[in-house]
C-alpha cells in the first residue's frame, strides 16, 4: 500500500499507555524497543537526544 488511503491520527500519551496495557503484542513491542534503546544508550554512551533522533529516523523505515 502506498499510504494514500490512510488517515493520520494523533494519540495522547494516556491513549498509548492504555493500548500498551491492554494488548500483549503492543506491550511486548514497547518493552522490546525500550530495552533496545536503553542497551544502545548504555553500551555506546550516546546521548538520549541522539536515541530520540534515531527513533524518529527509523520510524518511517520499519516496513522497507
Amino acid at each position: 500500500m502506498n499510504g494514500e488511503n490512510f488517515i493520520t491520527m494523533a494519540f495522547s500519551d494516556e491513549e498509548y499507555f492504555e493500548v500498551i496495557q491492554k494488548n500483549k503484542e503492543v506491550q511486548f513491542a514497547f518493552e522490546t524497543i525500550k530495552n533496545v534503546c536503553n542497551k544502545l544508550h548504555n553500551d555506546t554512551g550516546c546521548p538520549e537526544e541522539d536515541i530520540d533522533d534515531f527513533l524518529q529516523f527509523i520510524a518511517g523505515k520499519w516496513n522497507n
